[in-house]
C-alpha cells in the first residue's frame, strides 16, 4: 500500500525541520577545523594561482547562496505568492 502524499510513513518520527543529529556535529566539527586552521587556509588560498583561486571561491560560494529559481519549474500557486509578495513590497516601498 503506497504512502499518501503529506502523510509520513512514520507518524512518530523526527519533527519537520528537525536537523539530523550526525549532520549537525559533522557541521560543528568542520566549524572548529576552519576556526582552529583560518590563518593556515587563508595562506593556502593567498599561495594559489589566480585561476585556481578563482576556481575555489567559485565552488565555496555554491555552499553558501542559495540556487536560483527557474521559474519555468514553479507551480502557478507559487508563481501566485510571488507576484503577491513582490505586490505588497511595492506598495510599501
Amino acid at each position: 500500500m503506497p504512502f499518501k502524499k503529506g502523510k509520513s510513513g512514520n507518524p512518530e518520527g523526527r519533527n519537520k525541520g528537525a536537523k539530523n543529529r550526525t549532520t549537525e556535529e559533522v557541521r560543528q566539527s568542520l566549524l572548529r577545523l576552519l576556526d582552529d586552521n583560518l590563518d593556515k587556509l587563508q595562506e593556502d588560498i593567498d599561495n594559489l594561482k589566480g585561476k585556481d583561486r578563482v576556481s575555489l571561491l567559485i565552488n565555496l560560494a555554491k555552499h553558501i547562496v542559495p540556487q536560483a529559481i527557474n521559474p519555468e519549474k514553479l507551480t502557478e500557486d507559487q508563481l501566485q505568492q510571488i507576484i503577491s509578495y513582490l505586490r505588497e513590497n511595492e506598495k510599501q516601498s
